[in-house]
C-alpha cells in the first residue's frame, strides 16, 4: 500500500489575513501620504496665488493715494520745483498695507516702496509691492509718471491796474487807480504830464528805480518798487475749431406769410416773422452766417448743458442775441464779427455764459463796438485789433494777438482782464477800464481812467487751467508686471 501524503491546512487563514492587512496598511499609508502631500501642495499654491493678488491690491491702494497727493500738491503749489519737492517728501517711502481679512490663520500684508527713477518732467517713479501670506510672497511692480503742467493763471503783481512790456504814458488828465508796472528797464519808461496821477504803487525791474520815471519835479510821484523777475507775456494756445453738423433748414410763419429762418446753414433773424425766434440747440451746430436785422431778438436755448456754435460770419448789424438755459455757449467765428446800431449779445447775462473765439482771417482784422453796442462775455481774437468807442461797452475778458487796442469816446469795459501782449493799448476821450490791462505799451490821455478791480484768475476761460480744473493726466502708468 502506498503512503498517502495529505496537506494540513489548519492555521493557514491567519497568515493570509496578516498578509492582506500588511498590504492594505502599506496602501493606506501611501494613500495617506499622497493626500497629505497634496493638501500641503494645495495650501502652498493657494498662498502663492493669494500673495500675488495681495501685492496687486497693495499697488492699487497706494496708487490711489499717490494720485490724491499729486492733485493736492498741484493745487497748492505754483512752481515745478516746489511741487516735486513736496510730493517726494510725502511719497518716497516704504509703507505697509495690512487691512486684509485674516485667511487660514495668516494675516496678509503688502509692503510697498516708491523710488524715483529720474529728475525730468514728466518724472518717472517705480512702485513695487510685496504681497505676503504665511511663508509665501510675490512681488509686483510698475513704472508711473507724474507730469507737472504749467498753470494757466496769469502772473500779475498784486492789485495791478496796468502792466506793460515797454512804456506807460499818462497825459491830459489821465488817471489810474491801482498799481502799475513794466518789464522795461529803460530810462523814462513811465511818463507823466498834464495833471495825471497814479493812485497806487509803481513796479519796475530791479536796478531801474532811479531812471524809470519821467515827470516834472513838482509832481508827487512815488518811488518805484523793484521786481526781481519780469512778468512773462504769452497768449494761451488758440484752439482748433471743432466740427459740427449744419443746422437743418427751418421755415416759420403762417400760410400766407413764410420766412426761411434757417436755409442752407444761414440763420436769418431779419424779418418781423423771426423776431423773438428761439434757436433750440439740442446739440452743437454749424452755420454759415448768423444775421440779425430790424432790431430783432434771437434767443439761443442751450438747455442744461454747454453748447457750441461754429459760424463763418457773426453778423449782429442790428439786433439782440440772448442766451437762455442753464448751460453756457461758446461761439467759434471763422471770418468776422460785425456789430452795428445798438446791437447787444447776452446783455445783462453772466459773462461766464458766453465765450467767443475769432480766428485769424483776411476779414478778421478788426472788432469794433460803438454807440450803445454791448457784449457780456469773453472774447479771444487770434490776431484782430479791438476798438471800443462812442459809448460802446464790453463786460468780460478780452484776449487778442492784435497790434492795437483802442478805447475812446466814453467807451467802457468792466470786470475785465484785457490781455493784449502784442498791442499798443490806447485810451482817450473819457474811455474807461475797470479791471486789469496787460499790453505791450499803454497810452492814456484826455480824461482816460483805469481802476483796478479784482478778478478771479481761475475763472478766465482761455487759459489752460481756466475754471480751476486740475488736468486729468497728471499721473499715468505702465502695466503691472511681476518681479523677482
Amino acid at each position: 500500500m502506498k503512503n498517502q501524503h495529505r496537506w494540513n491546512e489548519q492555521g493557514i487563514a491567519l497568515p493570509i489575513v496578516l498578509m492582506v492587512f500588511v498590504v492594505l496598511s502599506v496602501l493606506g499609508l501611501g494613500l495617506m501620504g499622497l493626500v497629505l502631500n497634496n493638501t500641503k501642495m494645495t495650501s502652498g499654491e493657494r498662498n502663492y496665488q493669494a500673495s500675488y493678488y495681495i501685492a496687486e491690491a497693495g499697488i492699487t491702494q497706494r496708487m490711489k493715494n499717490v494720485e490724491d497727493r499729486v492733485t493736492f500738491y498741484y493745487q497748492n503749489t505754483n512752481e515745478i520745483d516746489s511741487f516735486y519737492d513736496e510730493l517726494e517728501k510725502d511719497i518716497l517711502k516704504i509703507t505697509t498695507f495690512d487691512s486684509f481679512e485674516s485667511a487660514f490663520d495668516h494675516q496678509p500684508e503688502a509692503n510697498m516702496k516708491i523710488e524715483k527713477v529720474n529728475n525730468q518732467n514728466p518724472r518717472t517713479y517705480r512702485i513695487s509691492s510685496k504681497g505676503v501670506i504665511g511663508q509665501r510672497s510675490r512681488t509686483v511692480e510698475k513704472l508711473f509718471y507724474v507730469n507737472w503742467k504749467e498753470k494757466g493763471g496769469l502772473s500779475i503783481p498784486s492789485e495791478m491796474a496796468v502792466f506793460t512790456e515797454t512804456n506807460i504814458s499818462l497825459k491830459g488828465g489821465a488817471n489810474i487807480k491801482g498799481n502799475v508796472g513794466t518789464n522795461s528797464d529803460d530810462s523814462g519808461t513811465i511818463s507823466f504830464s498834464g495833471g495825471t496821477y497814479i493812485n497806487g504803487d509803481i513796479y519796475v525791474p530791479k536796478g531801474a528805480e532811479n531812471r524809470a520815471i519821467d515827470a516834472k519835479h513838482y509832481m508827487d510821484i512815488s518811488r518805484p518798487i523793484p521786481i526781481e523777475e519780469p512778468t512773462p507775456f504769452e497768449l494761451p494756445p488758440f484752439p482748433t475749431y471743432p466740427q459740427y453738423p449744419v443746422y437743418p433748414d427751418e421755415r416759420i410763419g403762417t400760410q400766407h406769410n413764410k420766412h426761411d429762418v434757417i436755409k442752407d446753414g444761414k440763420l436769418s433773424v431779419d424779418s418781423w416773422l423771426a423776431d423773438g425766434y428761439t434757436l433750440k440747440l439740442d446739440q452743437s451746430a454749424t452755420f454759415t452766417e448768423i444775421k440779425m436785422g430790424s432790431n430783432n431778438t434771437l434767443n439761443v436755448d442751450v438747455g442744461d448743458k454747454d453748447k457750441s456754435i461754429v459760424v463763418d460770419h457773426l453778423n449782429v448789424s442790428n439786433g439782440h442775441i440772448n442766451i437762455i438755459g442753464s448751460g453756457n455757449l461758446t461761439i467759434y467765428v471763422k471770418d468776422e464779427i460785425t456789430m452795428g446800431s445798438g446791437s447787444t449779445i447776452n446783455q445783462g447775462g453772466s459773462i461766464s455764459k458766453l465765450n467767443v473765439y475769432l480766428k485769424d482771417s483776411h476779414k478778421a482784422r478788426n472788432v469794433k463796438l460803438s454807440g450803445s453796442q454791448m457784449i457780456y462775455g469773453s472774447l479771444y481774437a487770434e490776431t484782430a485789433d479791438i476798438e471800443i468807442t462812442g459809448g460802446g461797452g464790453f463786460q468780460g475778458h478780452i484776449f487778442t494777438g492784435g497790434d492795437e487796442v483802442k478805447i475812446s469816446g466814453g467807451a467802457r469795459t468792466y470786470s475785465s482782464i484785457l490781455y493784449a501782449p502784442n498791442a499798443n493799448f490806447t485810451i482817450t476821450g473819457g474811455g474807461s477800464v475797470f479791471g486789469t490791462v496787460l499790453s505791450r505799451s499803454f497810452d492814456a490821455s484826455g480824461g482816460a481812467y483805469v481802476e483796478y478791480k479784482e478778478v478771479d484768475l481761475s475763472d478766465i476761460p482761455f487759459t489752460p487751467s481756466g475754471g480751476g480744473d486740475v488736468p486729468e493726466d497728471l499721473v499715468t502708468s505702465e502695466p503691472l508686471r511681476e518681479s523677482n
